[in-house]
């Protein structure tokens, strides 16, 4: 739990869960120790769990792999559950139908690389173009082919079940295609609630954006999510190299423009798994994805298998700040393309005008839903914004958002009055303003709703 809390308080505050790997004991043991660090430090703490999704992968094969070389011919089998006849298995019985000649099967995150050169039922022919080693179970991307898969597998299915009856705040959904993938994990997620008599909470559902399907429909897939994940990992392979930051861009931007938070993920601070300072180029990706407004930065194997994991975490912070403290991070966002809700729109405009013209110390809010909240958090005031909640899985799920503190307010504030007096009391204790300075109060009755939103007023301390 020490190395836990440590990077929560060098800046850490959601945790990712790879539900690729490890057993339902070893993740049931993480919850736990993170639920037991959010209660000690006082931080909300959101726990994502991301699901495998319905990845393709090599079966079983000899101790030690297989070793291919370049220009040789290789047979994958679709039919095998094991390396037999010298035939590689492969774990999707119908793969064999999507393939054609001259398409790309990239093994292993794309170190070793196949063009198909026939297909004869289950069996696929293919040429070696970068040589290696294939191990058993590793996984398989084709970006030159258009597959089918239900975006949930069944053991997706399993690990979505525990994960809820676990307590976690959101799900990570791999390799979605479009917004009926959301829809039906959003109908999944309430159906598991009622089976096992779990009171109806929120739980976020966030879209990983990692294939070329999802960005021709990354606009209907953002509306029907409650965030989306640039996973630059599998979107690398699928597209070529020069088009991701790109695309990443574009993905941030579409976000943005529907109030969602946004997640960029993979490789940000990669050689920190063995050394204790990032190249200047990982240092650039992390400050360009501030620059282009991301809310939230992933570190993936610098902080699960690394040997700095703390420092990992610090370095993120330092450059999130140094980044941030300067002109580049002042480019204006685009403009909300929020369906509904155009006065709340227009009143955290005026919040963003007000936080630029007067010098004030906090923004203060109330939110049920979160909606209040990203909208503010969409246009970047220019100090923190301070959101009363009602709940701590809401205050959890905010956590996602740029620059908001959330504070779970036990009861309700029951109207605007009770809301400014209780969160004015909050920022003299945690010293987050002096007497005399100003903050923003938004607000409406009933509190806490966004289409009741009505007023903005400056107070003073």
């Amino acid at each position: 739990m020490g190395t836990i809390e440590a990077m929560v308080e060098a800046g850490m505050n959601f945790a990712r869960l790879n539900f690729a790997h490890g057993t339902y004991d070893s993740h049931a043991i993480l919850i736990n120790r993170l639920r037991a660090v959010e209660k000690k430090t006082g931080e909300p703490l959101a726990i994502l769990q991301d699901l495998q999704g319905p990845r393709i992968r090599i079966g079983s094969l000899r101790s030690g792999g297989i070793t291919v070389k370049t220009n040789q011919e290789v047979f994958f089998n679709t039919a095998k559950k094991k390396f037999i006849s010298g035939e590689i298995p492969v774990d999707h019985p119908e793969l064999h139908k999507f393939l054609r000649k001259r398409q790309r099967i990239l093994v292993d995150d794309g170190r070793i690389e196949f063009v198909v050169t026939e297909v004869n039922g289950s069996k696929i022919t293919a040429k070696v173009v970068q040589e290696g080693v294939i191990h058993s179970h590793k996984g398989i991307n084709l970006p030159d082919s258009l597959i089918k898969l239900p975006a949930l597998s069944q053991k997706d299915r399993r690990d979505l079940r525990f994960g809820i009856k676990m307590g976690v705040d959101a799900i990570g959904l791999s390799f979605v295609s479009s917004a009926k993938d959301i829809k039906e994990a959003r109908l999944l997620i309430n159906e598991i609630l009622e089976a096992e008599k779990i009171p109806l909470r929120p739980i976020a559902i966030i879209a990983k954006i990692e294939t070329k399907e999802a960005i021709k429909n990354i606009r209907s897939i953002i509306i029907a999510s409650d965030g989306v994940m640039v996973a630059r990992g599998d979107l690398g392979l699928e597209l070529p190299t020069g088009e991701v930051p790109v695309i990443q861009k574009k993905i941030i931007d579409e976000a943005n423009r529907q109030a969602k938070p946004v997640i960029v993920a993979t490789q940000l601070l990669n050689s920190m798994q063995t050394s204790r300072r990032p190249t200047r180029a990982e240092a650039s990706d992390v400050a360009n994805a501030v620059i282009d407004h991301a809310d939230a930065l992933l570190l993936t194997n610098e902080t699960a298998n690394g040997a700095f994991p703390i420092l990992a975490v610090k370095t993120m912070t330092d450059i999130i700040i140094s980044t941030e403290k300067s002109v580049y991070d002042d480019i204006a966002l685009p403009p909300l393309h929020f369906r509904g809700l155009p006065i709340d729109g227009a009143i955290a405009d005026t919040v963003k005008l007000l936080s630029d013209e007067v010098t004030i110390a906090a923004v203060v809010t109330a939110t049920k839903r979160g909606l209040t909240a990203r909208l503010l958090s969409h246009v970047r005031p220019l100090p923190m914004v301070i959101v009363g909640t009602e709940n701590q899985d809401t205050s959890r799920q905010l956590s996602l958002s740029w620059g908001i503190k959330p504070v779970v307010m036990t009861p309700f504030p029951l109207n605007t009055k009770e809301l400014q007096e209780r969160l004015i009391l909050y920022i003299k204790d945690e010293k987050i303003a002096k007497k005399g300075q100003k903050i923003i109060v938004v607000a409406g009755e009933p509190i806490g709703l966004a289409e009741h939103v009505s007023t903005v007023e400056v107070r003073t301390i």
